[in-house]
Order: C-alpha cells, then sequence, then structure tokens
C-alpha cells in the first residue's frame, strides 16, 4: 500500500471526471490489492508454498456449532475450487463493488466481469449442490 500512496503522490491516480472521487479512490485501491495478492499467490506457487493463517486471528469468526463448522468447510472449500480470476471476481463482489468498479480494479472490460461473475456464480452452486448430495 505504500507504493499506492506514493503513486497517489506522485500523480499517477487520475479519476474518471464522471465518477466521484470516493468512489475511484476505493475501485483503484481495491486494484492495487486484488493486483498485489494476486502475484503474491503466483508466487507463493512457484515456491510450492501452503497458505496457512494464524489460528489466534480466526477467533472473530469462530462458528459456534459442528454444523456451522461444516458449512463453513464446505463454502471455503467450493470457494477455493474455483479458478483463480474467477474467486477475485466473486470476492470482489462480495465486498459490495459494482461491476464497473471490478472491471476498474481488475483491468478487464465489464462484459468479462460478468461472464467470470456468471460463471462464477454458477460453479460455486454447483459445488454447494453436489456436496448436499453427498451429506445425505
Amino acid at each position: 500500500m505504500l507504493g499506492a500512496w506514493r503513486s497517489m503522490r506522485a500523480g499517477r491516480f487520475r479519476p474518471s471526471p464522471d465518477q466521484p472521487p470516493h468512489d475511484a479512490l476505493r475501485a483503484w485501491l481495491a486494484a492495487v490489492a486484488s493486483r498485489q495478492a494476486s502475484h503474491h499467490r503466483d508466487k507463493a506457487y512457484r515456491r510450492h508454498e501452503v497458505p496457512a493463517v494464524e489460528p489466534h486471528r480466526l477467533a472473530a469468526f469462530a462458528v459456534r456449532s459442528p454444523e456451522q463448522r461444516l458449512v463453513a468447510r464446505g463454502l471455503l472449500r467450493a470457494f477455493h475450487h474455483l479458478r483463480a480470476e474467477l474467486r477475485d471476481v466473486l470476492a470482489l463482489t462480495a465486498t459490495g463493488l459494482t461491476m464497473r468498479e471490478i472491471a476498474a480494479a481488475l483491468a478487464i472490460p465489464r462484459p468479462t466481469v460478468a461472464t467470470r461473475l456468471r460463471l462464477a456464480r454458477r460453479l460455486f452452486a454447483r459445488a454447494l449442490t453436489r456436496r448436499r448430495r453427498w451429506s445425505r
């Protein structure tokens, strides 16, 4: 994020005149964060690293019952089985960004965002229904 701040100070952040500055800044920072996460994920793949989370950081998200834990685990598993570009679009949509903001953040056309989002939702739903069928 320090690089994003330096870019902004150097004048490389130029929002669209038809977009409110707050929304433009939010979309631009989302793009920077998404690109950084993507590069980090690619480098970890080349180094054969397995991402891990420190358990104490997850305490706020802990579910109380075993059933909720199984549901959460299934959701995460289905999400992580999606291709990276589909996960990115689905995650940015979940944060509340619009299609236009996601397109700007990922530097891809809006129709591509719509296609990836539709495909991600379909594959995610299919993975969840398949899991439910097996768990009976």
